[in-house]
């Protein structure tokens, strides 16, 4: 037996002393097959949206939260769930919103692709240099003398074009795909990835758009977009929806949820021990508390806990392994590709300071850094968020930036014993 077949086979023997196939966590929504699976509480907020779009007239909500909430997720389970409802009678249609593009025109190439039977549906992905579901050529028809035997026809592929009006076009196509379905959802990802002003003038010149026939969701971040007047005074949107952090047990169940999307034999459903198997009852919990309610740092956290326990062919997650497995993802966080210097002096500082922001930030920091403002500092603050490095505050004087709870001294408490009973 070869080195790699030795290798692979031990971890294939550990897996299934876990009764697991793989890795089941996940740090992104869109990388899960079975979202439904594992998607884990949030049913306040989901009974809003249900009741939002209840009503006959066409409805527009932004769903916000902080980075790693889980938004992506809670978005894609409601457009799920309504085709697992409805089936034909919605059509539903997603897109992350990339630089540069209105949301016209995104809201336009997400129903085209949705629409792959629809020749209007293909030309415009094919203008817009987008792979449509097959090239379309514009043909002219040349006859000779004998009109059946001499004629040629000449064909000429349609060159990449944006539309010139995307409203409009996108109301063209909204109107063919109203003929075949009762409500069309679109949900518009990652507005909070854009400049706050490009943001705010992205919505302004929306407002027709967000007023239609479309039902639209849309996800950003706090700052920049919910405080805003366009919010509060235009009322673009029916209703602005908060998700925070989730409670211990219900972060708890999401854990077990993942496990189990990935299990060989589903465990007995009153086993506790079995059902969070290789964790321990107590260790679960304890790895529930680092992530503060934050999936995605859950997700994350849990992964690099697993990889470690497979580097220590670990039977099962004992607070000693729990604490190598976190000190090992917070090696990883503080070592990943992507970073200056200067975010790492940012990041240092944080770590110093334990709270960074425009009060606490000295003159000769901002020196040091040659910046004269603490608002010069926060792209490269929301970069490391983005990394998983640093939280946002959820302060309304200022912003203000923390370590990930995994970067903490006391991230991770010694567990409790489990009960021996």
């Amino acid at each position: 037996m070869s080195t790699f077949d030795d290798l692979f086979q031990a971890k294939d023997d550990l897996y299934e002393q876990w009764n697991l196939t793989a890795l089941p966590f996940a740090e992104s929504a869109e990388k899960l097959q079975q979202l439904s699976q594992v998607f884990t509480g949030r049913r306040d907020e989901l009974s809003q949206v249900i009741n939002q779009f209840s009503s006959r007239d066409a409805k527009s909500i932004l769903v916000y939260g902080w980075i790693g909430i889980g938004k992506t997720a809670f978005v894609r389970e409601v457009l799920e769930g309504y085709d697992r409802n409805l089936g034909d009678r919605v059509l539903t249609a997603s897109i992350k919103l990339e630089p540069h593009t209105d949301l016209a025109t995104a809201a336009l190439i997400a129903l085209a692709r949705e629409m792959p039977h629809d020749d209007w549906a293909q030309f415009q992905l094919n203008r817009l240099g987008l792979r449509p579901d097959r090239d379309l050529y514009n043909r002219t028809t040349t006859a000779g003398a004998n009109m059946v035997f001499q004629g040629t026809v000449e064909e000429q592929r349609v060159n990449p074009e944006a539309p010139q009006f995307p409203n409009l076009s996108f109301e063209d196509l909204l109107e063919r795909a109203m003929a075949k379905h009762d409500r069309v959802i679109i949900a518009i990802d990652d507005l909070d990835k854009q400049d706050p002003a490009v943001a705010r003038q992205l919505l302004l010149n929306a407002q027709g758009l967000l007023k239609g026939r479309a039902w639209f969701l849309f996800t950003g971040h706090p700052s920049g977009i919910t405080r805003d007047y366009l919010i509060r005074d235009r009322g673009l949107f029916d209703l602005a929806l908060e998700l925070g952090p989730l409670d211990e047990d219900t972060s708890y169940t999401m854990l077990k949820n993942y496990l189990a999307s990935a299990r060989r034999h589903p465990p007995d459903p009153d086993d506790e021990a079995a059902a969070v198997h290789p964790f321990t009852p107590a260790t679960a919990r304890d790895i529930c508390r680092v992530a503060e309610g934050v999936p995605r740092w859950l997700n994350r956290m849990a992964s690099y806990v697993l990889l470690k326990a497979v580097d220590l062919k670990a039977p099962q997650i004992t607070p000693e392994v729990l604490q190598a497995g976190l000190d090992h993802a917070r090696d990883k966080l503080k070592g990943q590709p992507g970073l200056t210097p200067q975010d790492y002096y940012v990041f240092e500082m944080v770590l110093e300071r334990r709270i960074l922001s425009d009060d606490t930030i000295t003159l000769a920091e901002l020196e040091q850094l040659k910046m004269e403002a603490f608002s010069e500092i926060m792209p490269i603050l929301d970069k490391l968020v983005a990394a998983d490095l640093l939280k946002r505050l959820p302060t309304e004087r200022a912003s203000a930036y923390a370590p990930m709870p995994l970067l903490n001294a006391d991230a991770a408490p010694p567990a409790a014993p489990d009960d021996p009973s």
